[in-house]
């Protein structure tokens, strides 16, 4: 599925200063008819060592974006049982 951007909004701190970036992510596969939808959040922690919102380019941004997306989807392995 092709994942693209329909939205970047930079979020500010009180002092004026960008703390983070909320990305809005949109794919669809035309076959099945499978969508996702959503909006992640990119935090100066995200960033490579030393950049800032001002110095990282906006495919940096949405590269990170995309892959706090694949991580925050990925099927994870249970360790709780459920009471039957």
């Amino acid at each position: 599925m092709n994942i693209q951007v329909n939205s970047l909004n930079y979020n500010f701190a009180n002092d004026g200063s960008i703390d983070s970036a909320q990305v809005g992510l949109y794919g669809r596969d035309a076959t099945s008819g499978n969508y996702i939808n959503a909006q992640i959040k990119v935090e100066q922690a995200d960033l490579a060592e030393g950049a800032t919102f001002l110095t990282a380019s906006m495919a940096d941004i949405v590269a990170i974006a995309k892959k706090k997306l694949a991580a925050d989807t990925a099927v994870k392995e249970s360790t709780t049982t459920q009471a039957q």
